[in-house]
């Protein structure tokens, strides 16, 4: 479908940005400035110093001083899913979108993100694509190829199965408004983003659109102590109760994204479980993983086609735990994790 955008011709609606900050003085400079200079102009940038220790605070009251549209809120550290939700209630617009203050955005982020909004009164969610990189660079921000609405379902199994630049993240999209009137970010965990997507699309009609937009807008940096790439933490296991919660509701609220979720939770799971063994996580932990991942698996409808992670996930587990550590701790090697 072609994008006819009534954005260049003036209508403008306005559009809130949340921007939560901890401990970002390295990078939130560079991060804001690409921000500030957004080619869309009626734009609330919201940013959450969520009690950063260092002097992100500093930085960002100096480089926003008199600029109206720019609201800086201060409040005790509590995590980046209490930092959003703090955000979210200085939301009056109809339309919002996040970034993470370690990451970098295109100048034409925001204006890329609402024009399907433009096209359709039925898009709930935008998306661009993102990538992911260890060093920025302007060359990896492409132009528009091409714009697809998919109806809920379909829309959401894309994100699901990571389908070429698309993920379960919060940021790279932006979301009509109200989405969040009854929902927020479960505080304290890690992984929040796959947590909060399956409720966020339970208030999504079957008919409203999911706006896919070919063009990679976003770019997510891996630091030494990201989800990806640090060592296992406790906190890892918190992907347990998300699926052990999030499976049930989707197959309930949800139903034709069942086998999606399952095939994004397995996929997840699998990944702590790499993480817990490379790392040599205490016995009790890879245990619960391990019991974790079984359960899953048993969920799978073999008749239909499973998708490449979980295949590998199935084939390193069929012979037990015992089994499945060395084979396990040969993957990550040959995908040079840790």
């Amino acid at each position: 479908m072609p994008m006819k955008s009534n954005v260049s011709n003036g209508k403008q609606p306005k559009v809130s940005l949340i921007l939560p900050v901890y401990n970002a003085e390295k990078y939130i400079e560079e991060t804001f400035g690409m921000i500030e200079k957004q080619t869309y102009n009626n734009l609330k940038i919201i940013v959450v110093d969520d009690g950063s220790v260092d002097n992100s605070l500093n930085i960002l009251k100096k480089i926003t001083y008199n600029k109206n549209n720019v609201v800086i809120l201060e409040k005790k550290n509590g995590g980046l899913s209490s930092a959003r939700n703090y955000g979210l209630q200085y939301v009056d617009t109809e339309y919002v979108t996040f970034v993470d203050s370690d990451d970098y955005i295109d100048i034409d982020y925001v204006e890329t993100l609402i024009k399907p909004f433009m096209v359709d009164d039925n898009v709930a969610i935008s998306a661009v694509k993102y990538f992911r990189t260890s060093t920025y660079s302007a060359d990896h921000f492409t132009n528009i190829k091409d714009t697809e609405f998919l109806k809920r379902n379909l829309g959401l199994n894309k994100f699901l199965l990571q389908s070429k630049g698309y993920d379960v993240s919060t940021w790279a999209k932006m979301y009509r408004f109200s989405l969040f009137e009854e929902i927020s970010f479960l505080d304290g965990i890690t992984y929040e983003d796959f947590e909060i997507i399956p409720k966020l699309f339970s208030k999504i009609k079957e008919s409203d659109l999911i706006a896919f937009i070919d063009a990679v807008k976003y770019q997510y940096i891996r630091t030494p102590n990201s989800i990806i790439t640090a060592d296992f933490k406790k906190r890892d296991l918190d992907i347990l109760s998300i699926v052990s919660e999030g499976f049930p509701f989707t197959e309930r609220k949800l139903p034709e994204n069942r086998d999606a979720y399952l095939a994004k939770a397995i996929a997840g799971t699998f990944s702590v479980y790499r993480k817990a063994i490379r790392s040599g996580a205490n016995e009790d932990s890879i245990n619960l993983i391990y019991k974790k991942l079984k359960w899953l698996l048993g969920k799978i409808n073999y008749k239909n086609k499973l998708t490449k992670k979980e295949i590998v996930a199935y084939i390193a587990l069929f012979f037990g735990k015992k089994v499945s550590i060395p084979i396990v701790q040969l993957l990550s090697k040959l995908l040079r994790e840790g």
